[in-house]
């Protein structure tokens, strides 16, 4: 009955909150009574936001600044507009400064889930850090796990999944010890943690955790329709790294037909589920219907700013496909598309990376350190020693983690330098009043014909030796060896290899199709046998690795 009536009143909107009239059958309940009302119907928008909005008018009335912040935080669930979802946020954070940290934090964390659901991990990151930091001053363990887990969700969008796999399984021992009842928020650390596991390579482990959560979804009809597909879609990205192509591709397809692609938690398994449908469907050599779910990938990133890392390859199909193909409009168009993914995913993934470095992943350890030395102090052992080893300890993984920011840094400085100067093998000075055991004249002439070998590019030939370039120049190996070590002051092979390397630079610099190939193609064309050792090459001769250097010319393209 009551329901039946609350259906027919004036609900409260935004900046209305004067006009709401509390329903006569309301009007007699406390604060606890419609706050659990409201808990009991949250699935049903309409009479949840009756029940907060009776709530938020009592409290307006009774000028109860904590109650309007609680029914503020809880409003802006059911607000679809971002920006009358981050000002309920954003008032209940002002009404509760100084009173209560908790809704505080509360605040945060829901602004912080709402721009990482929209992709924009920035600011989600921006609004964790200040939910994680009130947490731990007021000892809110409850948040700071689930701000540890949501900063994990960070870290696994910007591929730092090592990082990123202990704290969601803290989080998850968290959950099933203090919420062994409560299946959505099992659900939410489990699912999560499965996906954990694929991401770095235990498999069977996240084939476990998926099982788990089925079983978990089916105590729950609503909770089955809300996560099973998205499990099984995890699942079958799994199994595909199984090499079981028949039960991913069985698996997936299962899946994305009944996944609710309205809500914003499904979207990534959305694009990764097309994704990989399209993967399975090049296994079986069906380049059409693989083309369609790249294609399907790109319409979905058209609106919305969630880019897997892993879905680049889809716009590496569509440039060959439309490259084998001869249209030369829609090649363009996709690689401008594949330049802007690029320059996304580096901006993004470099920002945020060296923010969790500096805010987060240092000051835990830190923390870590203090609570380990409090712990010693209890317990008065050995103290002295085992401080210094702690201190030792986070100073060794300060200095690592600084060294892989610098690492970092010194890349983008050798890039700069090669990019600011045309890269040629430097001519050494000639090395006067020595005698090599060659004669003169034959040095002259080794040196003029070796001139004409670089001049024409001949070094780019395959399977180059001492024997064949000697017999190309009318020479013995013998003299070839010691000119080229006198002279250009190096070996054979880095000779050969330094040239390549330089040649190689200065196309990548110029030629944006070359920058499509694979490694092996450029290797290949750069006269090396293989990727590595070509890879190696580079890395030895230019001090970065082949693929950074690509992508940060990209990167220049696009700016």
């Amino acid at each position: 009955m009551i329901i039946v009536f609350l259906l027919c009143c004036v609900q409260i909107t935004t900046g209305q909150e004067e006009d709401f009239i509390i329903p006569d059958s309301l009007k007699a309940l406390d604060y606890e009574d419609l706050y659990n009302h409201y808990l009991k119907a949250y699935r049903d928008t309409l009479s949840a936001k009756i029940y907060l909005n009776t709530y938020l008018k009592k409290a307006i009335l009774e000028n109860d600044k904590i109650k309007m912040a609680n029914a503020y935080s809880r409003l802006s669930y059911y607000i679809e507009e971002e920006s009358e979802k981050i000002a309920l946020l954003d008032r209940s954070i002002t009404l509760s400064t100084g009173l209560n940290q908790n809704i505080i934090i509360r605040s945060y964390s829901f602004k912080g889930g709402y721009y990482f659901r929209k992709g924009n991990y920035t600011l989600a990151l921006d609004n964790y850090l200040q939910a994680l930091m009130l947490a731990e001053q007021v000892q809110n363990i409850e948040y700071i796990y689930i701000t540890k887990h949501n900063i994990a969700c960070i870290k696994t969008e910007i591929g730092k999944h090592e990082e990123a796999l202990p704290l969601f399984k803290e989080y998850y021992t968290y959950i099933t010890t203090k919420h062994t009842t409560d299946t959505i928020r099992y659900l939410k650390a489990t699912v999560p943690l499965a996906e954990s596991y694929r991401y770095n390579n235990l498999l069977d482990s996240a084939s476990i955790y998926h099982h788990k959560a089925i079983k978990r979804s089916q105590k729950s009809e609503h909770y089955y329709n809300r996560f099973y597909s998205l499990i099984i879609i995890n699942e079958g990205i799994n199994l595909f790294y199984k090499e079981k192509f028949k039960d991913a591709y069985d698996s997936i397809a299962k899946g994305l037909p009944i996944l609710d692609k309205t809500r914003s938690e499904n979207k990534k398994a959305y694009i990764l589920g097309e994704f990989y449908l399209g993967k399975l469907q090049l296994l079986k050599q069906d380049i059409l219907s693989a083309k369609k779910h790249f294609l399907t990938v790109d319409s979905i990133l058209q609106y919305e700013k969630i880019t897997p890392i892993e879905i680049r390859e889809g716009y590496e199909f569509m440039i060959n496909f439309y490259k084998a193909n001869d249209k030369k409009e829609q090649q363009l168009e996709y690689i401008n598309k594949l330049l802007r993914f690029d320059s996304i995913i580096n901006q993004e993934t470099s920002s945020l990376s060296n923010r969790l470095f500096k805010e987060f992943d240092t000051p835990l350890l830190l923390k870590e350190k203090e609570n380990l030395i409090n712990e010693l102090k209890g317990n008065n052992k050995n103290l002295n020693s085992l401080v210094i080893f702690l201190s030792l300890l986070t100073l060794v993984a300060i200095v690592f983690l600084y060294r892989q920011y610098q690492k970092r840094k010194t890349y983008q400085q050798k890039f700069e330098q090669l990019i600011a100067q045309n890269r040629t093998v430097e001519a050494p000075k000639e090395k006067l009043q020595s005698d090599i055991g060659v004669p003169n004249d034959i040095v002259e002439e080794i040196l003029s014909k070796l001139a004409l070998f670089e001049q024409n590019h001949h070094y780019l030939k395959k399977n180059i030796s001492t024997t064949s370039l000697a017999k190309d120049i009318k020479t013995n190996t013998k003299y070839l060896s010691k000119v080229i070590n006198h002279h250009k002051q190096k070996n054979f092979a880095n000779y050969i290899n330094d040239l390549r390397i330089a040649y190689a630079v200065t196309q990548l610099k110029e030629n944006k199709t070359l920058r499509n190939y694979t490694i092996q193609g450029i290797a290949e064309e750069m006269g090396f046998n293989t990727a590595e050792s070509f890879s190696s090459a580079f890395k030895k001769s230019t001090g970065i690795k082949t693929s950074y250097f690509i992508k940060k010319l990209d990167d220049l393209d696009t700016t």
